[in-house]
C-alpha cells in the first residue's frame, strides 16, 4: 500500500484554493469567483482521464500493445442523489467517459486493452467503488 499526502489552502483570493504536493501546485476556483483554474469536480474528471491515460501507457509498454496516442473525453452530471436511507447528497450521479485512441491493434484486442486498463485505473476504481473517508479531528491554529 502506498500512502500520498496533499495539502489544500484557502487563498485570501475570491473561492480560490491553492493545493500542492511534492513541490506541485494547483490552482482550483469557481467560475462564480475569479474563475482562475478549474472546480474540484472538473478536477476530478480531469483526474479521472489523467489516470486513465498514464494506466493505458503504461499498460501497452508492458504488453507491446500498439498505442500511437490516447485521450478521454468525459462528462459528469452533478445532482442530488440518494445515498443511503433517504441521506440526500450533492454528488455525480452519473459519470460518462470514452476513451480514444490510435492503435494498428484489432477491435477486440483494443477492447481488452481498454477492459484492462479500467480494472488497473485507481481513480476508476475509486470512483466505481467508493472509499472509506475517515475524519481525523480538526486542528484549531492560533
Amino acid at each position: 500500500m502506498s500512502t500520498y499526502k496533499v495539502k489544500a489552502t484557502k487563498t485570501t483570493t475570491g473561492m480560490q484554493v491553492s493545493a500542492g504536493t511534492r513541490g506541485f501546485e494547483i490552482t482550483f476556483d469557481e467560475p462564480s469567483s475569479t474563475n482562475t483554474g478549474m472546480n474540484p469536480v472538473e478536477i476530478l474528471l480531469t483526474s479521472f482521464g489523467a489516470c486513465q491515460a498514464i494506466t493505458a501507457t503504461e499498460l501497452a509498454r508492458q504488453r507491446h500493445f500498439n498505442l500511437q496516442s490516447f485521450w478521454v473525453e468525459i462528462e459528469g452530471d452533478l445532482g442530488h442523489e440518494d445515498v443511503a436511507n433517504g441521506d440526500n447528497r450533492y454528488k455525480f450521479t452519473e459519470i460518462r467517459y470514452q476513451p480514444h485512441l490510435r492503435s494498428n491493434e484489432s477491435d477486440e484486442d483494443i477492447k481488452n486493452f481498454l477492459a484492462d486498463v479500467a480494472k488497473k485505473c485507481p481513480v476508476e476504481n475509486t470512483l466505481a467503488f467508493g472509499t472509506k473517508f475517515v475524519p481525523d479531528g480538526f486542528v484549531k491554529e492560533n
